[in-house]
């Protein structure tokens, strides 16, 4: 790359900025992007080289964007009518090399979004509408169709697909090659198609999550998963036992707002994939 000029806003000559892009004085623009439409740029910015952004777009600060990203390209949806819709990203998100973001569209809100300090690595797709929160992580080549919510904390392995209007609940975490065509409850973790394989012990340590409420978890996965109970009885059941854990309740809550069904496969040994 060649050096940008130590002016600031600093731009590669090559850049092609339009003229409704606004950008902080110190946001660095490497060789060959395009930015197009309304476009706002927040402090602290990096853009590497072959970056295409179709506004509207609204990128917060200290984000840094790898090479060949699009960002706020039309929503892969049929029924897309040239509305206006945007693409909103946060602060501090790494978002690498040949990542797509699609634009929301008019029936789904209008808005696709991006939360805080989120990595997205290197192929990853997030589809029109949906809303990454805080601090996930979305391995390469990781696909999320139309409307999926990905709560606090997720991980997405590498392959995985998630289909439209699933959710993600915090510090759930899909294994490679996972496909995911329900909801899957928080702290749970998934492998092959809805399967549930364990609690992301690990994940909540690491949170800072107590030891009790990891504890309480473990004791409602099983209760959810080999208690031979119907899905209201089990949560029934859980919230008997362990109701005034906080993550119970979030466990509790969550399950009871699915309405596509949340993940219930069945699982050879309870414990094997703990950790």
């Amino acid at each position: 790359m060649e050096p940008m000029s130590e002016s600031l806003p600093r731009i590669h000559p090559t850049a092609i900025i339009g003229l409704d892009v606004q950008l902080a004085d110190d946001v660095r623009i490497g060789p060959f992007c395009l930015i197009e439409g309304k476009v706002v740029i927040g402090a602290g910015c990096t853009l590497d080289s072959h970056i295409t952004i179709y506004g509207p777009v609204t990128i917060g600060d200290r984000n840094h964007i790898g090479v060949g990203a699009v960002i706020g390209g039309e929503p892969q949806y049929r029924a897309f009518k040239n509305e206006e819709t945007s693409v909103v990203i946060g602060d501090d998100n790494k978002i690498r090399e040949y990542v797509t973001i699609n634009k929301g569209t008019a029936d789904g809100g209008g808005v696709t979004r991006i939360g805080n300090n989120n990595y997205l690595m290197t192929g990853s797709h997030v589809a029109h509408d949906c809303h990454v929160h805080n601090q996930c992580t979305i391995i390469n080549f990781a696909s999320l169709a139309g409307h999926v919510i990905l709560y606090n904390n997720c991980l997405v392995s590498a392959y995985s697909g998630i289909q439209q209007r699933s959710r993600v609940g915090r510090l759930a975490m899909l294994g490679g090659h996972t496909r995911v065509t329900r909801d899957l409850p928080p702290f749970l973790m998934a492998v092959g198609q809805n399967a549930i394989t364990g609690v992301n012990v690990v994940g909540m340590r690491r949170a800072g999550i107590p030891r009790a409420s990891i504890d309480a978890i473990r004791k409602v996965y099983k209760i959810m998963y080999f208690q031979g109970l119907t899905i209201p009885n089990a949560l029934i059941e859980a919230e008997r036992q362990f109701g005034e854990i906080p993550e119970v309740q979030e466990f509790i809550a969550y399950c009871k707002a699915s309405t596509i069904g949340i993940c219930r496969a069945k699982i050879a040994k309870e414990s094997r994939h703990e950790e």
